[in-house]
């Protein structure tokens, strides 16, 4: 589509000089001085200069007499002092701008599954895209030496051929196996890239519409010795954790309930509870925890052992919970939760969230709500927000 552009272009030339003046990658044109003449040449691109003015000192700009089918003008500056400005219009291809987006995703695996795979063992899993349900990835978590270090290989099959921290296909790269596994991902496409779930697939469905079959995934694998977190049957972190015999830690919640847990399993996830149990002598260790009920306690402790679905509708306790005792996964869950659920009857409690744990995306999507939608807040469930807050939806640019 062609549109009519108009460019400004001011200059000072000194005598016997030139100097090129770029409108665009496809538009520019030469300026030469000879003391008070100047001539222009080199034009490149469909351009026409419809007016030049000079201006000297502090006085006022003067239109030079310029003809559009000559190529030269003469101006009354003598010395170099004087400016020149250019005013041009041109027509030019405008190109549309496909509307692409670029999502977050941290891969988290605790070192405790990683240490259990034997060489040639694999760990199979899937997640997807928060906010967008149609792209959801299989990986692989791979044990490729009899080593600890650099010997674990995970790779990310990408069937929507989608950029994948800058780079389309499938992703892969290697680590140990002694520490946890905290991987911040980028994911960008394009919005008319977007797969579109069928209304008859059932949403519950482990696969999605035009996913790859998973035997051209497996068919040079071997077999899988540890379940997927996705399984609906009990997995053995699942079978450990709800063996009370051995259990070696408890929490005492706010309703004097003792909740038990087991010391390997934590110090996996929390440095602060691997802390607590370095600095310990007794056993079962007990941790205090009376600013949560017992109910918050085991959500969260069941979330760690594989029940990906026992914090949902309690994300906001279970995150203080997590901040509490420093559970990254934990956090990263529920912030995604925020950033997904924020609207008009819960953004005051998101961005208070957002401010005191300085999460940038979080405050973004608060402010951009507090400015669209302020109509629909309710102000009896508001008290006066922070000064801070106050400023920043002030300036707010959407």
């Amino acid at each position: 589509m062609l549109q009519q552009i108009n460019f400004v272009r001011t200059v000072q030339l000194p005598v016997n000089s030139g100097m090129t003046i770029k409108l665009s990658d496809n538009l520019e044109f030469t300026l030469y001085r000879c003391c008070w003449t100047h001539k222009i040449k080199n034009v490149k691109g469909d351009f026409e200069i419809t007016k030049i003015t000079e201006f000297y000192g502090d006085g006022q700009p003067k239109e030079l007499k310029y003809i559009k089918s000559s190529t030269r003008f003469e101006a009354s500056d003598v010395d170099g002092k004087t400016n020149l400005t250019f005013y041009i219009t041109a027509m030019v291809e405008m190109t549309e701008i496909r509307e692409m987006y670029a999502v977050k995703y941290e891969l988290q695996i605790p070192s405790a599954l990683l240490q259990r795979l034997k060489i040639r063992q694999f760990y199979k899993s899937q997640f997807v895209l928060p906010g967008y349900d149609g792209y959801k990835f299989t990986y692989f978590v791979n044990k490729i030496i009899n080593s600890t270090e650099n010997d674990i290989e995970i790779q990310i099959k990408n069937p929507y051929d989608v950029e994948i921290e800058g780079k389309k296909g499938d992703y892969s790269f290697v680590c140990g196996s002694t520490k946890n596994i905290d991987l911040p991902l980028l994911f960008t496409f394009y919005a008319d890239e977007i797969p579109v779930i069928e209304e008859s697939e059932n949403p519950n469905s482990n696969e999605l519409h035009g996913s790859p079959q998973e035997s051209s995934i497996d068919e040079s694998r071997p077999e899988s010795v540890i379940p997927s977190h996705s399984s609906k049957t009990t997995t053995l972190l699942q079978k450990i954790a709800t063996n009370n015999q051995f259990a070696d830690v408890y929490f005492v919640s706010s309703d004097g309930e003792k909740i038990p847990s087991h010391r390997c399993i934590l110090a996996e996830f929390s440095n602060i509870f691997l802390k607590i149990f370095e600095e310990s002598t007794e056993v079962p260790v007990q941790i205090t925890a009376d600013d949560f009920d017992a109910e918050t306690i085991q959500s969260a402790l069941n979330f760690l052992c594989d029940k990906s679905d026992s914090i949902n509708g309690k994300e906001t306790e279970i995150f203080k919970f997590a901040i509490k005792f420093g559970i990254k996964i934990l956090i990263t869950t529920c912030l995604s939760f925020f950033e997904e659920s924020v609207d008009s009857t819960n953004v005051y409690e998101f961005i208070q969230i957002a401010y005191s744990n300085n999460f940038d995306e979080l405050k973004q999507k608060c402010l951009q709500i507090l400015v669209q939608k302020k109509e629909e807040i309710d102000p009896t469930k508001m008290a006066k927000p922070p000064s801070n807050i106050v400023v920043d939806a002030f300036f707010f640019k959407m």
